[in-house]
């Protein structure tokens, strides 16, 4: 096309629109720029005389200016055409006063054009359409307004991508178009967003390949309003393939995103309704983002369903889920090099990243970025694969934090690691024993392995564990100081638990009865105030003023003559009871003796006297052979603790290690 014969060069068009609005001598040409130039002499070719005519439309202010617009505009027989040619008679920089492209566009469209022909006109034309008047926004709200054609739309928006292609729209008005296309109505009330997702998709790609296309806006220069609202937008749809290849592009790594992680959080939201999903989840998205984004995501969907407020069952569902994908996952080597994971809000901790922490305390984010590691690590082999891993270091790291965190000086890391784990409610993951290996235990047995197991999916309580002798010896130390503290705050002396314990003696076996004596031995109020039964209870008669042992009696500081009677009465119930057997009888009887010893508690004539019935009358009752050191072991107590008389009478009989059968 020649430089004559484009459309910004015409001659002025001779209609009656434009005789109606002349302001001057048709034979005086005006200037053609579009800027807004002073007052001055005109160019020498267009000198009619040696005295030019002052322009009129110079004089004119901007009220007038508006004026002579709306009088334009108000008429109906002019086009795109027109509207150029007069506002270059009127010397209105619409580059500078955009208001006046919007006004002109939004009298367009009022107009009755079923094709919309003028209005692409419009926004094809540089010189009308001009950069921040909104045009474009206000093309797409027609549709949002009223039902329109699917050509027309197509062809505005189209109008659109090329804009988008020479950089012609601004960053607030994307922003506005990404918004509005959902809401175009297709269908009755229906909308593009609610009806056809292919079709809103199709005109978001085609957005998206302009935007590629441009040399003077990138997808790294989009602000982030126009990145969040179409991934908004995106993740409504359920278009994970799109979000995905939008958050790669648009990725700062010196900003740290919500967006991956609520793509992936929404990916596996998605897995309830439909098990196949168009995300490549999860290796892409990990790979093509730096480190730290990486571990930050992982992070923050971890927390983010550990904090869900849906029911247990789904979220324990989207837990597993998501714990499954990362098992999969094969580029977590890199990821668990990252420093965010030892990002959290402590004076003690520096980080150059900020982590904006969930609603959990920093024990229990701890203990989930164990979680995650742990899985991390399952990637890279079966756990029975003791080879050194990428995810050791920082489980090592974190381990020693939260032992720093909790201020651990008295053997509280176990059973507060534990209790953490119960408050999270996490899908059973071996963390004790994970806790356990990495804190300098190799060697672990089987029993002890099926324990720590059955602790952390509560299948098994510690107060269950210290009643099997065989689970309780290989966690005890491990949870020495919960032990204590459970049998410190039981009351042996009370009735009732004497009671209990007496009815368990006589109706249990071993396995039974075993845990009340590691239940005395454990007891350390119940020991220390054996001896001070060595103090006798003042008889009514004697009228002593002074009250015995006026503190008060609780678990903490048990009546030491009600301890020394449970010791009694457990020693007589244990000789006498049917699920044992005499060797097994007298065994428990003389661990009491011993027990009573060692803590300088006081032996009862009664407590001897069940040690010669348990381990020489039940011998003999059931043919067993005593051997001589037994019973001469048994006199000697006896003797120590019983008249004379009394020891006549039991040692009475001559035979010794016979039967009474054998006698009669």
């Amino acid at each position: 096309m020649k430089w004559a014969d484009h459309p910004w060069q015409r001659a002025p068009f001779e209609t009656q629109t434009f005789v109606d609005h002349s302001f001057g001598p048709p034979e005086v040409p005006f200037s053609f720029s579009d800027q807004s130039p002073e007052p001055g002499p005109e160019p020498s070719e267009f000198h009619t005389t040696t005295h030019p005519h002052p322009s009129y439309l110079a004089k004119a202010d901007q009220a007038t200016c508006e004026q002579m617009l709306e009088g334009f505009l108000d008429g109906n027989n002019w086009g795109v055409e027109d509207a150029r040619d007069f506002t270059r008679r009127l010397r209105i920089d619409l580059h500078r006063e955009p208001r006046y492209s919007r006004q002109i566009f939004e009298r367009l469209l009022a107009r009755s054009d079923p094709d919309l022909t003028e209005a692409i006109e419009f926004l094809d034309d540089p010189f009308l359409n001009t950069r921040g008047s909104g045009n474009y926004a206000a093309a797409v709200e027609i549709f949002v307004r009223t039902k329109t054609k699917r050509g027309k739309r197509t062809a505005v928006l189209n109008a659109i991508n090329r804009a988008l292609e020479l950089g012609l729209i601004s960053t607030d008005e994307i922003c506005l178009i990404i918004t509005a296309l959902p809401n175009i109505i297709v269908e009755g009330n229906k909308t593009l967003g609610s009806w056809d997702h292919k079709a809103l998709l199709k005109h978001y790609r085609a957005m998206w390949k302009a935007i590629g296309c441009c040399n003077i806006l990138g997808y790294h220069d989009l602000d982030r309003s126009i990145v969040d609202a179409w991934l908004g937008e995106l993740l409504r749809i359920r278009s994970f393939r799109f979000a995905e290849e939008l958050i790669i592009e648009t990725h700062d790594a010196d900003r740290h995103s919500q967006w991956p992680s609520a793509l992936v959080q929404v990916w596996l939201e998605s897995m309830d309704v439909d098990s196949e999903t168009n995300l490549p989840f999860p290796d892409k998205i990990f790979s093509q983002l730096d480190v730290d984004s990486a571990a930050d995501c992982v992070i923050r969907v971890t927390e983010s369903l550990a904090s869900s407020s849906t029911d247990r069952v789904s979220r324990n569902q989207l837990l597993e889920r998501w714990r499954d994908c990362l098992a999969d996952a094969e580029v977590i080597s890199t990821v668990a090099k990252s420093q965010v994971w030892f990002d959290f809000p402590l004076p003690c901790v520096q980080s150059q990243t900020k982590h904006a922490p969930l609603s959990h305390s920093t024990q229990r984010q701890i203990i989930l970025r164990l979680w995650l590691l742990r899985t991390l690590g399952r990637s890279t082999g079966p756990m029975y694969n003791q080879s050194a891993r990428a995810t050791d270091q920082p489980i090592y790291s974190l381990l020693n934090l939260y032992q720093t965190v909790i201020q651990d000086t008295s053997g509280t890391f176990y059973p507060n690691f534990m209790r953490e784990i119960h408050d999270l409610d996490l899908p059973y993951n071996s963390l004790l024993l994970l806790a356990l290996n990495k804190k300098g235990k190799s060697s672990i047995t089987r029993t002890t392995r099926k324990t720590l197991e059955q602790l952390e999916t509560s299948q098994l309580s510690l107060a269950e564990v210290w009643t099997n002798p065989s689970i309780y010896k290989g966690i005890q130390k491990l949870f020495h100081t919960t032990f204590d503290e459970m049998f410190h705050r039981m009351d042996l002396t009370s009735p009732d638990t004497v009671e209990e314990i007496l009815n368990v003696v006589r109706s249990g076996d071993s396995k039974n009865i075993w845990p009340i004596l590691r239940l005395l031995n454990n007891n350390i109020p119940f020991k220390v105030s054996l001896h001070k039964a060595w103090q006798p209870i003042p008889h009514p008669d004697e009228k002593v003023l002074v009250r015995y042992h006026p503190a008060p009696r609780d678990s903490r500081c048990p009546d030491p003559h009600a301890a020394v009677d449970l010791i009694n009465q457990l020693a007589v119930a244990l000789s006498c009871c049917k699920h044992l057997t005499p060797c097994q009888s007298f065994h428990m009887v003389h661990w009491l003796y011993g027990y009573l010893r060692r803590h300088g508690g006081p032996v009862d004539p009664e407590f001897v006297r069940a040690m010669y019935h348990a381990g020489v009358v039940r011998y003999r009752r059931d043919g067993r052979r005593i051997s001589a050191t037994q019973y001469e072991y048994i006199r000697w107590i006896v003797g120590k603790f019983e008249s004379s008389e009394v020891i006549e009478e039991l040692t009475a009989l001559p035979q010794i290690g016979e039967s009474r059968v054998g006698r009669q």
